[in-house]
């Protein structure tokens, strides 16, 4: 049997939780604040350190793994306390963990480890608003929202940590990094969960079903993520062939992103709308083209024409999979499990994408990128569909 297409909730349904939209916003504005820090640190820590590329390129992509490995902890035993006290504990623990950082970097192992647990405590909070969100009324504009937020915030996160390095060095990053993360941290835990939310971690240590679908939906979302950012780590390369300085590029590329976060929104409209399946199937499709035109473009127009279906698709696609995610089970579980990890996808788009250009060059990006988004559709049918039998693991 398919998934049908919902009815669609009215906006009054989003916003009758404004206090976990925020919640949720600030845990995945977390998220994006390693993305805005990612660039300008990778820079700057080889110029204060003897560090090559390699080593500065895994230390920034550490938070993102440490966000990949949360997900295990709501898989086996997920926390049963309310969202503000995990507030306190995984946001003031990332708060002192960016502060050791500012200071204790020239240690490199130390610093990959600090960034490490780092990200695990974001993964942890991203979960944990997610499966609330999940169950939550309307939850697909809700993810839409939350994300559309989260990109909006990256621009402004963007801005402030290349003043906070250029005033500073790598000590004023993880200081930036430190004072943001305390008031996101604040954010989520201003927020008191309904009774009706409470009594879903009741039924946490639950054994979790495991079927065909849902490692369909979790597969399929980070395998979207990564292929989708394949062509985001050398952007700037493929704008210095069209003769385009960074500074030019730079900007532009920054209005696009900001502009991109309103596909968020649209994204999970359309999810409540239609359903999850043929929304995801044309940004599949719209996002193979994009990067193509991207990569093979012959001037400045053509390469920023090309960037709009490449970047729209993911921030479009990115709450509906949360969402599909959410639907897997009534409490919202699956939806704490996947978040974290289809947002590593953008670790494993850097990584990915180094080895590709190292072995077959620039051109071959847009041929992995549209292998990927055929796997993705492949997908997209167990994903998409319910009934499969299931069985049971153990919490």
């Amino acid at each position: 049997m398919l998934e049908q297409a919902k009815p669609v909730a009215g906006a009054g349904a989003m916003l009758s939780h404004p206090g976990l939209l925020m919640a949720g916003a600030a845990a995945f504005g977390m998220s994006t604040l390693f993305s805005a820090l990612k660039p300008v640190l990778l820079t700057r820590l080889m110029e204060e350190t003897s560090w090559g590329a390699a080593s500065a390129g895994v230390v920034v992509a550490a938070p993102f793994l440490g966000i990949a490995l949360s997900s295990l902890l709501f898989f086996f035993r997920p926390p049963q306390a309310s969202l503000r006290c995990l507030a306190v504990l995984f946001g003031g623990s990332l708060v002192l963990l960016e502060l050791l950082s500012a200071f204790l970097f020239t240690d490199q192992l130390l610093l990959l480890a600090l960034q490490f647990v780092a990200g695990f405590c974001v993964g942890a909070l991203m979960s944990a608003t997610s499966r609330l969100v999940a169950v939550s009324d309307a939850p697909d504009q809700s993810f839409g929202f939350i994300d559309m937020s989260a990109v909006a915030l990256m621009s402004v996160m963007v801005a402030g940590a290349g003043a906070a390095v250029a005033a500073a060095g790598v000590t004023g990053g993880y200081g930036f990094a430190a004072v943001v993360s305390l008031v996101y941290a604040l954010a989520i835990a201003s927020y008191r969960e309904s009774p009706a939310l409470l009594a879903h971690h009741d039924h946490m240590p639950e054994p979790l079903d495991i079927s065909l679908r849902p490692v369909a939906v979790v597969t399929m979302g980070v395998l979207f993520v990564t292929c989708s950012g394949l062509g985001f780590a050398f952007m700037f390369s493929l704008a210095a062939r069209l003769d385009l300085g960074y500074e030019e590029a730079g900007s532009r590329i920054g209005l696009l992103l900001l502009a991109s976060a309103l596909a968020c929104q649209l994204g999970g409209w359309c999810s409540a709308r239609f359903g999850p399946r043929y929304p995801l199937l044309a940004a599949f499709a719209a996002c193979a083209v994009g990067w193509w035109m991207v990569v093979h473009a012959q001037s400045p127009t053509g390469f920023f024409l090309g960037l709009v279906p490449a970047v729209f698709a993911l921030q479009f696609n990115f709450p509906i999979l949360l969402a599909l995610s959410g639907s897997l089970d009534a409490h919202g579980r699956w939806a704490g499990i996947a978040a974290p990890l289809i947002t590593s996808g953008f670790a494993w788009a850097a990584i990915v994408s180094g080895q590709v250009v190292q072995s077959r060059g620039l051109e071959a990006l847009p041929e992995v990128t549209a292998l990927g988004m055929l796997l993705c559709a492949v997908l997209l049918w167990p994903a998409t569909s319910v009934g499969t039998p299931a069985v049971n693991a153990s919490s």
